[in-house]
């Protein structure tokens, strides 16, 4: 089955997820000034963006054209964002094959139960840590992009280098990222706690653990 036949579930693998990060994190999203807007950034920028065809065809060209126009830990942090959405879009078809073979898809849902079955069968479990890890690093960057002085000129030569090579959907993603930030005045307790609970998450499905959906 090619990745064309797995996109409908992959994307039914993504709003599931996005389900349970708003349970998972519904106290902190609940109590906490701007971290009402996190689950939606995670679905429409990070995992899920709508034009995520040009944003996987062009973030490679664009980031050998960064080379040239921004810094090193800028570039980094972008490269980060690259890798990010490579792995997490491996992990999410691995899944979605899952549910196709173990018929855990129910009307286009897949129920929550089903989801952590489906995690626990693909494995994996390296590369989700490192998804964990990489996913609070990007989390900082835009948290600390939204505190630089003078953002918009540090974010020219990257929108000139994005427009060059059709890469336009990552400066979305990252004025999104901004955006999101400048409303909150400290994201670390949610970066904490996100590193934090899907570790734990992950222990338990490395045990085989039952997880309460």
């Amino acid at each position: 089955m090619d990745q064309k036949e797995l996109e409908p579930v992959r994307i039914a693998v993504v709003r599931s997820t996005i389900d349970r990060l708003r349970h998972t994190y519904s106290d902190l999203i609940g109590s906490i000034k701007g971290y009402d807007g996190i689950p939606s950034f995670f679905e429409n920028n990070l995992y899920a963006p709508s034009n995520k065809e040009e944003r996987d065809s062009a973030l490679e060209s664009l980031y050998e054209k960064l080379k040239t126009v921004a810094g090193k830990s800028m570039t980094d942090n972008i490269h980060q964002i690259i890798l990010l959405n490579r792995m997490t879009d491996s992990l999410d078809f691995d899944t979605a094959k899952v549910v196709i073979e173990n018929n855990l898809i129910e009307d286009g849902f897949i129920p929550q139960e089903g989801l952590y079955a489906a995690l626990g069968a693909v494995g994996r479990f390296e590369d989700r840590k490192e998804q964990i890890r990489m996913v609070g690093e990007t989390l900082k960057f835009f948290f600390s992009l939204s505190k630089l002085p003078m953002v918009k000129l540090i974010m020219a030569p990257i929108k000139v280098a994005a427009s060059m090579v059709g890469a336009t959907s990552l400066v979305d993603t990252m004025e999104a990222g901004y955006n999101l930030s400048t409303k909150i005045k400290d994201l670390q307790p949610f970066i904490d706690s996100f590193v934090d609970r899907e570790n734990r998450l992950l222990g338990k499905l490395i045990n085989g653990e039952k997880i309460d959906a």
